[in-house]
């Protein structure tokens, strides 16, 4: 790779030739701005304190919801598939085969929980390279069951403990409690299956007018290890906090007096001119425990900037802290304004030519790429342009979403057969579904349909795409109705899948489709796999 290749033609595929010259253009960028920031090495500092600081509070929060918000999503699929399958606390062996799976994807959760007013409870959690579950039937006083089970779910033996343990007395559940159907965060507490310190996800709802609460664990070392792995550079510090003030510490590292040893938080106002992270608290106690702007204090001698912000909407909850010392070459860089100015004009001005550069020369191929996705403000523009240039590869239509014309029934096949496009746009580059319209490009609507309203039609489409596709396929589709000629259509948004997709049929077989043309293709196994190990 070259410079000059921004300015001659290329024969390889128009994505692959612009993804190389921006690449090119980033690295050029990048080089000059190192090579500049070499040369003002005594003046630029990567500690320009308010920005830096702001940056960096932002960034701690976003990776910490990051980690917390598939949770939230998550347990909301999981109420779901439990209420839809009629699934109780009792039922141990359908609850394993829903929930391994999500604790074996998902490091951040520890355990699964479910339980309802009546004493029933089971759980789940990793167990080595195994899993332990622990099973109560319903009543007062009942027994424990404690079963381990192998990576297969094969049981590997069986006991029963007699405990005072009540799953209705614990923070989660008695948060769900207090608002079912609301998902709740529980502050930090401590597991009692593995005495270690977490947050609990939980949320309440009614299955056959008695109250079941479903929740799961994430330890705070999980948090913690997120916010050191990802929040500030070498210099700085973050760290994880209660809304009491108290900064969490292992256990085996702690070295404040009077710890909660149990739980991991030590308080912060009992350790003046003691570690980083409580001299930050201790600031942040002082000026009114602030979720928003900066706070400036000293600690070891150093001044610091400290940045405190709420990991959930419970400020009594969890907060993420992140320091950054103040740097003594601000006055410096402030005194030298003239300089950075010019050297940012120049880098910009210089970015600005090489960019219209590459824009010049992909303009009209990019002008002729397919259209994968309806801009909202001109959606009938927009459908409309579709509409006239016929089925592709990028686009298929389908006249319903369930209702079979010649026979005046809703039929299976109608909804396998727009499934099969769906499936085939995620293996292959993306595309939208028109549902809604003819082959021929006739606008029929959705009429024929016979939803009772907009809300059915939708749920009615999520509904097919989780128990046919997937629900973590979700997050590359998108379903919206518009009004077109006066009718109401549906356009199914498909962006390329990250991992492959097969469509499960009424007949529990899983298909690998792909986009071929106008067509959906059905791959046999041995040319799936061969296409798999090629696209993903």
């Amino acid at each position: 790779m070259t410079p000059f290749s921004l300015l001659r033609t290329s024969s390889g595929p128009i994505r692959s030739r612009l993804l190389r010259d921006l690449v090119l253009l980033v690295l050029l960028t990048v080089g000059l701005l190192v090579a500049i920031n070499i040369l003002l090495i005594n003046l630029i500092k990567e500690d320009l304190a308010e920005s830096r600081i702001e940056a960096a509070t932002a960034l701690v929060r976003d990776e910490v919801r990051s980690l917390l918000v598939p949770v939230e999503q998550q347990l909301l699929i999981i109420r779901d598939g439990l209420a839809a399958a009629g699934l109780t606390p009792t039922d141990e062996g359908a609850l394993n085969q829903r929930l391994t799976p999500i604790l074996a994807h998902m490091g951040q959760i520890a355990g699964a929980i479910d339980a309802s007013a009546d004493g029933a409870e089971y759980f789940l959690r990793r167990d080595g390279d195994g899993w332990m579950s622990r099973l109560r039937d319903p009543g007062t006083g009942q027994p424990m069951r404690i079963t381990r089970w192998d990576a297969e779910l094969r049981p590997l033996g069986t006991r029963e403990e007699t405990s005072e343990y009540d799953s209705n007395t614990r923070p989660w559940f008695t948060a769900a409690a207090d608002r079912p159907g609301t998902l709740l965060w529980t502050r930090p507490y401590v597991f009692e299956s593995t005495q270690v310190p977490g947050l609990t996800a939980s949320l309440g709802w009614m299955q056959s007018g008695q109250l079941r609460v479903t929740a799961l664990d994430v330890t705070i070392q999980t948090i913690v290890e997120s916010i050191e792995r990802h929040a500030v550079a070498a210099e700085g510090r973050g760290f994880l906090f209660s809304g009491a003030g108290g900064v969490y510490v292992p256990v085996d590292s702690a070295r404040a007096p009077d710890p909660e040893q149990a739980s991991g938080f030590f308080s912060a106002h009992l350790t003046p001119g003691g570690p980083l992270a409580f001299d930050a608290v201790s600031a942040w106690n002082l000026a009114g425990r602030p979720s928003q702007g900066l706070i400036r204090f000293t600690s070891s001698g150093v001044q610091w900037w400290g940045g405190f912000r709420p990991l959930t909407e419970d400020l009594s909850g969890g907060w993420a802290g992140v320091v950054i010392p103040v740097s003594e070459t601000l006055a410096i860089l402030q005194s030298r304004w003239h300089i950075v100015a010019l050297t940012v004009l120049g880098i910009l001005m210089a970015s600005l030519g090489m960019t219209t550069l590459v824009v010049r020369k992909y303009h009209r191929q990019l002008r002729d790429t397919p259209k994968l996705s309806i801009d909202r403000r001109r959606a009938e523009d927009d459908l409309r342009e579709l509409i006239d240039s016929g089925e592709s590869t990028h686009l298929e239509f389908k006249s319903t979403m369930r209702m079979n014309l010649h026979s005046k029934a809703t039929g299976r096949e109608i909804e396998l057969a727009w499934l099969k496009a769906v499936a085939a746009f995620l293996n292959s580059e993306g595309g939208i579904l028109l549902l809604g319209v003819s082959d021929k490009g006739t606008v029929l609507g959705l009429e024929a349909d016979k939803f009772e309203n907009e809300d059915k039609c939708r749920l009615h489409f999520k509904n097919l795409l989780n128990h046919h596709i997937g629900a973590e396929y979700a997050r590359f589709v998108r379903f919206d109705l518009y009004d077109l000629e006066g009718l109401r259509v549906g356009a199914v948004e498909c962006e390329r899948a990250d991992t492959p997709t097969f469509l499960h049929d009424d007949k529990n077989r899983e298909l690998f489709i792909i986009r071929n043309g106008p067509s959906n293709i059905e791959l046999p196994i041995s040319r799936a796999l061969k296409y798999i190990r090629g696209r993903f």
